[in-house]
């Protein structure tokens, strides 16, 4: 995983059950995976990455960084807040 200080770029990240990560509307073509996920509120994430398969990573504490590439975050059973989809330019 890259350093905290690597990433150049976040963007908040609202959990959705079909609008992918940088997506206006679903298959806008604006989807682009970040590099992790930074979790700002305790909870739960449930991640689905490119190959469509989904995982729950489970009381995640606040401040942790997921070095994970999903596509998506889903909304039901995401309980995380202050999720933010961290990159490098």
């Amino acid at each position: 995983m890259q350093a905290r200080d690597n990433f150049q770029r976040w963007v908040a990240i609202t959990p959705s059950d079909t609008i992918d990560i940088g997506e206006t509307t679903a298959d806008d073509g604006k989807a682009k995976a970040p590099l992790a996920i930074y979790v700002g509120g305790t909870g739960n994430v449930v991640a689905v990455m490119g190959d469509g398969t989904t995982g729950t990573f489970t009381g995640v504490p606040a401040g942790t960084v997921l070095p994970i590439t999903p596509i998506r975050i889903n909304s039901t059973s995401t309980t995380a807040t202050a999720l933010l989809a961290l990159y490098q330019v």
